[in-house]
C-alpha cells in the first residue's frame, strides 16, 4: 500500500519513462526490437489517463493484437509485403497505400466491435502496413512480446495513478 502511495505521487512522464527503460533495456540485451513506437502513446494514456476505459488492459492488448493482426492480413492481401518499406523507398506504393487504409478501417471497426478501442493500436497496424515493422512470424513474436510487456508494466502504473476508490467508511 506504502508503494502504491508513493508512486500515486510519481509524476506519470518519469513512470511512463520507467516502462520504457525497462522494455528498452530488456530488448537491448537480448538483441530484440520489443521496444517500437505505439509503445509510447500507450504508456502515456496508462500513466496520464489511467480512468480511460483506453487504458484498460484489454484495450491495450486486445486493441493492439487487433491492429497487428489487420496489418498482416492487409500487407499479405494487398501484395504489399513483397515491397520494400516505406523508410528504405522513400516513397509510398499503390499496394502499401492501400493496405494502410484498408488496415486502419478494418482495426477500427473490429476494436470498436470487440469493446477494446486504443488508438495507439492504429500506430502499430500502419507501421506494418508501411513497412517499419515485420509483417511475418518473427515480426509477430516481437510485436506480442512488446504488447505483453506494456500491458504488463502499464497496468501496474495504471492502478498507482488511478483515481483511488472512494473509502467505504462513513467519516
Amino acid at each position: 500500500m506504502a508503494a502504491m502511495q508513493f508512486l500515486r505521487k510519481v509524476p506519470a512522464p518519469v513512470l511512463a519513462g520507467a516502462v520504457m527503460a525497462v522494455i528498452g533495456s530488456l530488448a537491448w540485451a537480448i538483441s530484440v526490437p520489443w521496444l517500437f513506437p505505439s509503445l509510447g502513446p500507450t504508456i502515456a494514456i496508462q500513466s496520464q489517463a489511467p480512468d480511460s476505459n483506453v487504458a484498460r488492459p484489454w484495450n491495450v492488448i486486445v486493441g493492439h493484437l487487433i491492429g497487428a493482426a489487420v496489418g498482416f492480413a492487409c500487407v499479405h492481401l494487398t501484395g504489399a509485403f513483397h515491397e520494400s518499406p516505406v523508410n528504405v523507398a522513400h516513397m509510398l506504393s499503390a499496394n502499401r497505400l492501400v493496405a494502410a487504409i484498408l488496415a486502419m478501417v478494418l482495426s477500427m471497426s473490429l476494436q470498436h466491435a470487440a469493446k477494446a478501442d486504443h488508438p495507439p493500436a492504429q500506430a502499430t497496424t500502419l507501421l506494418i502496413a508501411v513497412g517499419a515493422l515485420d509483417a511475418d512470424l518473427q515480426g509477430a513474436g516481437v510485436l506480442a512480446a512488446g504488447i505483453l510487456l506494456v500491458a504488463a508494466l502499464g497496468e501496474f502504473v495504471r492502478r498507482a495513478k488511478a483515481t483511488p476508490p472512494a473509502s467505504s467508511a462513513a467519516p
